[in-house]
């Protein structure tokens, strides 16, 4: 076999696994336009029975959060809001 050969065929394995990865991240992408949708339709739905979906986000983005990050933004922003006389 030549070096030739050799290479096509290197480059072959290459180029399937590398469409493999390709056509992965593009299902990928599908699904979470998929999901997002959902997300939409999820909020859509809250705000329809009276909720309110920004201070909604808020919680969920806080759920996120490790809990003494939460705290130690919690108590600068009271320690800023005495000093500007807005407690």
């Amino acid at each position: 076999m030549t070096d030739t050969a050799t290479n096509a065929e290197s480059y072959r394995v290459t180029a399937d696994e590398l469409r493999q990865f390709i056509e992965r991240f593009e299902r990928l992408e599908a699904e979470k336009k998929d999901v997002a949708e959902q997300q939409k339709e999820v909020m859509a739905e809250a705000k329809a029975r009276g909720y309110d979906t920004k201070v909604m986000r808020k919680v969920i983005a806080l759920r996120k959060r490790d809990s003494d990050d939460i705290a130690e933004e919690e108590a600068v922003l009271e320690l800023y809001k005495e000093a500007l006389g807005m407690s």
